[in-house]
C-alpha cells in the first residue's frame, strides 16, 4: 500500500527527469543551432553573430589584398613612368654627347658637429692623424702633422728648383684701355654702386666694388686723394652726390692711376708662386699627398685628380693676401670654362670659375676666346717650363680638346686645402673675418677707420686667426650645400686673408678640390677625360700639361 501510494502520488523530480546536458556539449543542440545567448548565460564571451563568424574574416581579408594591390601598382606605375624623365624636359634636356653621363655621388661634407670637435682619421698607414673643428661658419678644419717636416722641405726645394713668379701684376694699358671704353653710362655706374640707394656714394660703397678692379688695394686715404687729384669732390667731404659723379671723367682715374706707380705693399696681394704636378707620373711625395687628400676629402678620385695641381706660395717680409674667397657666385646663366666644349652649351657668360685677378700669372693679356692648338698653345695659366723665353702652357682642364683660352681658366673650388711648410717668425696667420658671425653683411666689413678685408692693419680684428705650424693643413668648404648633395649658394664666411707677415719668410701650398657647379657638367668632363685617357693611353694628356722635369729628382734633406 505504500508503495502504491508512492507511485500515485509521482516519481521524484531528480529521479524521473533526464540529466542536464549543458548546451555546447549538446551535440544535436548544436546542430539545429540551439543555445542562443539568453538561453546559455554560462557564455559570457559570445558576441553577435555576424562577426564572431569565418566568412566575415575571409571577406575582410579580400578587400585588405585587393586595396594592398592597388596601391602598389599605383606606386610602380609612377615610378616606371617618371624613371627616365629629366626635371628640365624639352630644349633644357642635356645636349647629345659622346654617350650617356654617369651618375655622379653625392658631394661628400664632413661635419663639424661642435668648434673644438676632435675625430681621429687614419690617413698613412703608420700614424692617426686628428681634425679638430674651427668654426662651423665656414666649416673650417685644422689636422696637425698632415706633412712631415721632410715633405715639406722637399716640396720647398721643388718650388725653388721650378722657379717662382709674382702671383699678382698690374693690368697692362691695353686692359686699362679696354675697361675705358665699356659702354657703360655714369648713371648706370652710380647705381651700381650706390648700395643703399640713398643718391650718395659713400666711401665704404666705393671701397666694396672697386679695390679688385685694377690690382691695387684702396684705402679710403687713397680714395680721397685721388678725388682731390681728378676734382671729383669740390667739397671734400669724401662723399659724391649724383652730380658730383657725372661731372667727373673716367678717363682723369685712369690715368691717374697710371700716374702712380704702385709699391708691392698697396696690391692685393704680395708674394711669389709656382705649381708643381701631382698627376701621373710626378713625383712619389707629390702622389702620396694628392692621395692623402683624397682620402681626407672622401671625394670621389675623379674629382680629386682633375683638380688643379699643387700651389706653392712665398711670402717674404711684408708679404700679405688681403681677404677675399676662393671661388666665385652660382649663376645659372654662367658656365665654367673648363667644361664648356664637353657640355655642348652656349651661355651669355663664360667665366674663371674662381676669382683671381683679371691678369692672374700672366705677362700679358690674351684675348679672351683665342682658338688654342697644341702647337701653339695660349699664354694662359701656369708656366710649365722654366726660364725667359720658354713657352706659356694652359693648365690641364683648358686643354684644346676640351675648350678655348680665358684669362684665368680655374674652376669652382669646392674646397680648399692649405699647407704650412714652416713656422714663421712674426706674423703671417690665416685670418677669417667673420667666421661664425651671426649674420653676414659685406657693408659691415667697413666701417669707420676699420676695413676687416685690410689684412695688413687690421688683421687683429678679424674673428679667428690660425697660426703658421709647419706640417698643419687647414681645409674648409667654400660652397654651402644645396640640398641635393652638391654645390649650392657661396659661402660667404669662408672670407679669408694672409696676414702681414712681419719677421722672416712664410711658405704655404694649397690644393684646391674643383668642381663645376653643374652635375650634368660635371659628370660629361669625367666622362671626356676617362675617354680621352683610354683612346690616347700613356699620352692621354698633352706634353704641355704635364710636368715631368722634377719627377725623379733627389733631395738632401
Amino acid at each position: 500500500m505504500a508503495a502504491a501510494a508512492a507511485a500515485a502520488a509521482g516519481p521524484r523530480p531528480e529521479a524521473a527527469s533526464p540529466q542536464w546536458v549543458p548546451p555546447e556539449r549538446d551535440p544535436a543542440g548544436a546542430a539545429a543551432g540551439l543555445g542562443d545567448c539568453e538561453d546559455a548565460p554560462v557564455r559570457p564571451l559570445c558576441k553577435p553573430r555576424g562577426i564572431c563568424s569565418r566568412a566575415y574574416f575571409l571577406v575582410l581579408m579580400v578587400f585588405v589584398h585587393l586595396y594592398l594591390g592597388n596601391v602598389l601598382a599605383l606606386l610602380l606605375f609612377v615610378h616606371y613612368s617618371n624613371g627616365d624623365e629629366s626635371s628640365e624636359p624639352g630644349p633644357q634636356r642635356r645636349a647629345p654627347g659622346p654617350g650617356p653621363a654617369p651618375n655622379l655621388a653625392p658631394l661628400t661634407r664632413l661635419e663639424g658637429i661642435k668648434v673644438g670637435h676632435e675625430r681621429k682619421v687614419q690617413l698613412v698607414a703608420d700614424r692617426d692623424h686628428f681634425i679638430r673643428t674651427l668654426s662651423l661658419k665656414p666649416l673650417l678644419f685644422e689636422i696637425p702633422g698632415f706633412l712631415s717636416a721632410e715633405e715639406c722641405r722637399l716640396i720647398i726645394h721643388l718650388a725653388q728648383m721650378k722657379g717662382l713668379q709674382r702671383s699678382q701684376i698690374l693690368p697692362t694699358e691695353e686692359y686699362e684701355e679696354a675697361m675705358g671704353t665699356m659702354q657703360v653710362s655714369q648713371l648706370d655706374l652710380f647705381q651700381l654702386l650706390d648700395q643703399n640707394r640713398d643718391g650718395r656714394l659713400q666711401l665704404r660703397e666705393v671701397l666694396a666694388q672697386t679695390r679688385l678692379g685694377n690690382g691695387r688695394w684702396m684705402t679710403p686715404e687713397k680714395i680721397q686723394e685721388m678725388y682731390s687729384a681728378i676734382k671729383a669732390d669740390p667739397d671734400g667731404d669724401g662723399v659724391l652726390s649724383l652730380q658730383e659723379f657725372s661731372n667727373m671723367d673716367l678717363r682723369d682715374f685712369h690715368k691717374y692711376m697710371r700716374r702712380h706707380k704702385a709699391e708691392s705693399s698697396e696690391l692685393v696681394r704680395n708674394s711669389h708662386h709656382t705649381w708643381l704636378y701631382q698627376g701621373e707620373g710626378a713625383h712619389h711625395v707629390m702622389r702620396a699627398i694628392r692621395q692623402r687628400v683624397l682620402r681626407l676629402t672622401r671625394l670621389s678620385p675623379e674629382i680629386v685628380e682633375l683638380s688643379e695641381p699643387l700651389q706653392v706660395v712665398r711670402y717674404g717680409e711684408g708679404g700679405h693676401y688681403h681677404a677675399h674667397v676662393d671661388s666665385g657666385p652660382v649663376y645659372p646663366e654662367t658656365i665654367c670654362s673648363h667644361t664648356k666644349l664637353v657640355a655642348n652649351e652656349s651661355v651669355p657668360f663664360e667665366t674663371s670659375c674662381r676669382q683671381v685677378p683679371p691678369t692672374w700669372g700672366l705677362t700679358s693679356t690674351p684675348r679672351p676666346g683665342t682658338r688654342m692648338t697644341p702647337a701653339q698653345p695660349c699664354p694662359v695659366g701656369m708656366p710649365l717650363g722654366m726660364g725667359p723665353g720658354e713657352q706659356w702652357a694652359v693648365s690641364p682642364w683648358d686643354h684644346p680638346q676640351l675648350g678655348t683660352c680665358s684669362t684665368a681658366p680655374l674652376p669652382y673650388s669646392y674646397m680648399t686645402v692649405l699647407f704650412y711648410l714652416n713656422n714663421v717668425t712674426g706674423g703671417g696667420e690665416t685670418v677669417f673675418p667673420v667666421a661664425d658671425n651671426r649674420t653676414y653683411d659685406e657693408m659691415s666689413l667697413i666701417q669707420d677707420d676699420v676695413d676687416l678685408r685690410d689684412t695688413r692693419r687690421h688683421c687683429d680684428k678679424g674673428n679667428l686667426r690660425v697660426k703658421p705650424r709647419q706640417g698643419t693643413a687647414v681645409f674648409w668648404y667654400n660652397y654651402l650645400p644645396d640640398g641635393q648633395g652638391w654645390v649650392g649658394d657661396v659661402d660667404d664666411y669662408s672670407l679669408h686673408g694672409g696676414c702681414l707677415v712681419t719677421r722672416g719668410t712664410k711658405w704655404i701650398a694649397n690644393n684646391w678640390i674643383n668642381v663645376d657647379p653643374s652635375r650634368a657638367r660635371q659628370a660629361l668632363f669625367q666622362q671626356e677625360m676617362a675617354r680621352l685617357a683610354r683612346e690616347g693611353g700613356a699620352d692621354s694628356q698633352p706634353e704641355w700639361a704635364l710636368d715631368r722635369a722634377y719627377r725623379d729628382a733627389r733631395v738632401e734633406l
